[in-house]
Formats: C-alpha cells, structure tokens, sequence
C-alpha cells in the first residue's frame, strides 16, 4: 500500500522553486496536469502550486501511476550526471596519462563550457581541480613505491621545470625529496573531524597540507598518517579545532549525484574539496 500524494508543504515548494539540486532524491513532486513526476531540481516550468503534490519516492510515483519526467529523469541518473560520473570515471582511470578539459569533453559528450560549468556544480571542484588532486595521490603512492622524485614527477605528467617542482612540493605539503624520506626532519600537525563519511584527519606542516585520510576510527587514522610520515615529527593540533573547522564544514555539503559513485570515488571528491580548500 502506497501513500497517497500529498499537498506540497512550504518548505518543500521553497526547494522547487528554486530547483535546489539538494533534495534530489529526498522526494519527488506530481503535477496532476499532467500526471507527470519531477525530482525537485527540475528545469522544466513550474507548475501552480494548487496542482502539485508530492510524493517520499521516484517509485511510488510510479505504482501510483505517474509519467517520469523526460527533463530531468526523476528514476535514474540525469543525462548530465551521467556525463560528469563518466568524466570522473576517466580522471581516476586515467589520472597518468594527460587529461585536457577537450578530452573530458569527448568522454562525456558536453561541450567543454558545459561540462565546467556542470562538473563544478555537481562535484563542487574544476576537472582540472580534481585532476591535480589525483595526480598528488598518484604522486604519494610513486614515491612511496621507491621511484626517484624525478620519475615520480614525469609519471604524473608534472614535467621537470622548477616551477612544476614547487607546485609538487606546495601539493604535498612537504618536497618531494622530503616525502619519499618519509617526512624526515618535519613536523606535522593534525587534527580529526566528523564527516558524512566517517571521520576525517587533516594533517598540515608549515608549507600547507599534507594528508586527508578518510576513515571509521580516529586510531587507525593516526596509524596510517604515522605509516605514511614515519619519519616526521607528528603530534595532535588541539588549537586548530575552532581554526579548521568551518573550513572541514563548508566541504561537507554533498550534491546528490555523488551517492551514485562508488564509495571510493565519492570518498577521492570530498578529499579533494577539503586539501583543494586548505590549499
């Protein structure tokens, strides 16, 4: 037995108005016009308020009866989420390989502004934002692995200038020369927050952050940053709470086309966001 549709409360029409993307999947709204269901974010006309209803899901909608919305494809994945999961999907596959926004483009068939425009909007980063943190990530795991700074800078398409060496060193926190020694000589502040997907450690040195581990339990966070760093001075940066965290916070929000990405994929998009913040 299903519920009956309901009239749109303030609170809900508010969302729709504005076509906030936020509320996506939280329920969908019927226009008894034309029998046809929207997810709230839809770009279509809207239509009078005394004609809609809402309903808790995409599929009571449709034992109801109703017609999913050709626009903004109520029961699936919108063609334009479809799009930036395709170039994120590239980005991660990829990541060693040049990626230029016309590649991305190609890969998930918008126009390179609108790809920007929509891959910005949904992953809250730049392609390029997201493709730089990917390749400090493939950066870390090349070093960690023996390869020597300047294979390990090559291997991520950073190229050999002393420019592109800085920009690695501001990435990493650290130079590279100083990461594959295991963070000799560096002292490394951390603290631990809450987030959406567990808990989150942030650790920073003094030329900017180093490590965004995602986890269950502060302990095997901590373990994992001293695995990465063993070599580093590490300690607990109680100070930097209040500091850090409005910062942590305003990365949390979280667009709901990203609870269709694996959990790995959705856990490298919040990473990103919070060193592309500290940055």
């Amino acid at each position: 037995m299903t519920k009956d549709p309901k009239k749109i409360s303030d609170a809900k029409w508010l969302a729709v108005s504005r076509r906030d993307r936020h509320h996506d999947g939280k329920f969908v709204y019927v226009a008894l016009t034309t029998s046809i269901y929207c997810r709230p974010s839809c770009p279509a006309r809207l239509p009078h308020r005394r004609n809609v209803r809402v309903l808790p899901s995409a599929e009571e909608a449709e034992q109801h009866g109703y017609i999913a919305c050709r626009r903004c494809h109520p029961h699936s994945l919108a063609p334009a989420e479809q799009s930036v999961g395709a170039a994120l999907d590239y980005i991660d596959t990829h990541i060693d390989q040049p990626i230029t926004l016309n590649t991305l483009s190609q890969v998930s068939g918008l126009s390179p502004n609108h790809l920007q425009q929509t891959f910005k909007q949904m992953v809250g980063l730049s392609p390029k934002a997201f493709c730089d943190y990917q390749r400090v990530i493939r950066l870390k795991e090349l070093l960690r692995a023996g390869a020597s700074v300047a294979e390990a800078i090559y291997g991520v398409g950073y190229g050999s200038s002393r420019a592109l060496y800085e920009r690695a060193s501001r990435s990493l926190g650290m130079t590279p020369a100083t990461y594959r020694r295991g963070g000799a000589r560096t002292r490394i502040g951390y603290v631990v927050f809450d987030a959406p997907l567990g808990r989150v450690l942030i650790a920073v040195t003094e030329r900017g952050v180093c490590g965004v581990l995602l986890g269950d339990r502060d302990e095997s966070l901590i373990e994992a940053l001293h695995a990465e760093f063993p070599n580093a001075e590490i300690e607990r940066d109680f100070a930097s709470v209040e500091r850090w965290g409005p910062l942590v916070r305003s990365c949390q929000s979280e667009d709901p086309m990203l609870s269709n990405l694996s959990a790995s994929l959705r856990h490298q998009v919040f990473q990103a966001r919070l060193w592309r913040a500290f940055l």
